[in-house]
């Protein structure tokens, strides 16, 4: 019996380390491919997580370029409202654009009755 386990111990050790290094090589494989999915899947979160800041990126574009249309639409019917101020008072004579100024600051004299008048009101020939 001990010759023959003399005989074939050599090739039962060689059995047991094969089967112990194909096991060791599954293992090592499974690792790699469950690596390999690991990869994957932090790749397409990468790629999602950087598609949704191209979206608010564009988005933040997007708005700095309404508000400044905004910015310069509201700057443009400021300018045309002063010019349209400026070419009424410059229609008027000096006296008429004096009375328009004085009601717009400080409304119509019939609904506040000395209003605007200051000392003019003490000497009505006085403007």
């Amino acid at each position: 019996m001990i010759e023959l386990l003399m005989k074939l111990g050599p090739w039962i050790g060689m059995g047991i380390a094969a089967a112990w290094a194909l096991i060791v090589h599954a293992r090592s494989n499974a690792k790699v491919s469950d690596a390999k999915q690991q990869a994957q899947i932090d790749v397409a979160a990468a790629k999602a997580q950087q598609r949704v800041a191209e979206d608010n990126l564009t988005a933040r574009k997007t708005a700095d370029v309404q508000a400044d249309a905004d910015a310069a639409k509201t700057a443009a019917t400021a300018a045309q409202e002063r010019t349209n101020v400026e070419n009424s008072q410059a229609i008027l004579d000096d006296a008429a654009a004096r009375d328009e100024l004085i009601r717009m600051l400080h409304g119509s004299g019939e609904d506040n009755p000395g209003s605007g008048q200051g000392s003019a009101g003490a000497d009505p020939g006085r403007r």
